[in-house]
């Protein structure tokens, strides 16, 4: 596994240089006021990948956060429903 682990670090690697090398023209980028000048095209794009990846990461993570407040409630719902039936089958039973 070490291996294949290896080559398609490579791999990537590789493709990440190829990237590199044929898109090094510069350009200009103005955002909310800011301008950045200059800038290598590829370095643009990462920058862009990189934004994007950070804020589907933080909606994960509020995501994940709702998910594990639902959890806390289910746990505290199932923790009372063995309470009852606890409690359910400690009664006598009686005929009329």
């Amino acid at each position: 596994m070490t291996v294949i682990r290896v080559i398609s670090i490579v791999f990537v690697l590789a493709v990440l240089g190829i990237f590199i090398i044929y898109n090094t023209q510069t350009v200009n980028v103005s955002y909310l006021g800011i301008k950045f000048e200059n800038m290598p095209l590829w370095l643009v794009v990462f920058i862009s990948v990189f934004i994007g990846i950070f804020i589907g990461w933080f909606f994960m993570f509020i995501d994940e956060l709702g998910l594990k407040r639902n959890l806390k409630n289910k746990e505290r719902e199932i923790k009372a429903l063995k309470e009852e039936i606890a409690q359910l089958r400690q009664l006598t039973i009686t005929k009329e």
